[in-house]
């Protein structure tokens, strides 16, 4: 009996063992995400909002910079300030904001989660991260760039 269950004992650790030496680690992909965001005016890097209004990403588009193999998504899942607002499952993945008049005034971070493929490439999960500022009025909004449809570059984080 003793051998018999020593057996089945190594039976089921050996298949963990070779789990456990796999690494992806240096096959995270190098990829570039943009987002056209449309209600929001962009100062260094910083999405100001005015309290009560609302700001579209319009669509996210992600490009791999390592070879020309395309590089998708197939839903974006949407984050206020650790809430999760929405999810948007059809291409552009685009989502609206909607601030209040109870919106807090200040620093928000707005995150965005979206599953990542590229041909002949293990699966990821992309995080992408953004600070969005309610302002009172638009003229607490610092002079910067103010153009009605506005790109922005994401710090983005990959995960397996």
């Amino acid at each position: 009996m003793k051998k018999s269950f020593f057996y089945l004992l190594m039976l089921a650790i050996i298949p963990v063992l070779g789990l456990a030496s796999c690494s992806d680690e240096d096959n995270i992909p190098d990829v570039h995400f943009e987002l056209d965001i449309t209600g929001g005016v962009s100062v260094d890097g910083i999405i100001y909002v005015v309290q009560g209004d609302a700001f579209t990403i319009n669509g996210i588009e992600v490009t791999n910079l390592e070879n020309k193999d395309e590089a998708f998504i197939t839903s974006a899942s949407y984050y206020w300030d650790t809430d999760r607002v929405g999810i948007a499952t059809v291409p552009p993945y685009g989502m609206t904001i909607q601030t209040t008049e109870n919106t807090r005034l200040g620093r928000h971070n707005l995150a965005i989660e979206c599953p990542l493929y590229i041909v002949d490439r293990s699966p990821a999960m992309a995080n992408l991260f953004y600070l969005v500022e309610v302002v009172a009025s638009p003229e607490d909004i610092p002079s910067g760039d103010t153009p009605a449809t506005q790109n922005f570059e994401a710090r983005s984080h990959i995960l397996r």
